[in-house]
């Protein structure tokens, strides 16, 4: 049935799934996210420094180690920022799943006072039909 409220509903609807898509690409994002950053971390503990040889080759792994570092640094950045973006959206669900369910409780006493308006005018035909079948039927004796 449809209302005045209908089209409310469904552009609430359709926010809601929008947001709940962002929600669940940002999930896949942050999981991708912790992957790399595990997948760094487990290379950054297997480097060894070397034991013997010239001073360059030290510099070069400690330079590669800063690398390492700096690079874990900005994914666990990245990492919090998404996290931040979904807190966001979670709030952003939480409010239009809210204007959501208003909206179809909206539609849905509207529907009801239809369905109201219907019954009472099917009885207001039922008695005016009750009271032409009587006529007839008295005018009939």
């Amino acid at each position: 049935m449809k209302t005045k409220f209908t089209q409310l509903v469904l552009l609430h609807k359709k926010k809601v799934n929008e947001i709940e898509m962002m929600l669940q690409k940002n999930a896949q994002t942050i999981r991708s996210k912790q992957s790399e950053i595990d997948v760094l971390v487990q290379e950054f503990a297997t480097l060894q420094e070397p034991k013997s040889g010239i001073y360059q080759d030290f510099l070069t792994f400690a330079y590669h180690k800063e690398e390492f570092r700096q690079t874990i640094d900005f994914k666990v950045q990245e990492l919090a920022q998404l996290k931040h973006q979904k807190q966001k959206l979670q709030e952003d669900f939480k409010l239009q799943n809210i204007e959501f369910e208003k909206a179809k409780y909206l539609e849905g006493l509207e529907i009801k006072k239809m369905v109201e308006k219907a019954k009472k005018q099917e009885m207001r035909d039922l008695d005016e039909i009750s009271v032409m079948l009587y006529a007839n039927h008295k005018e009939q004796q």
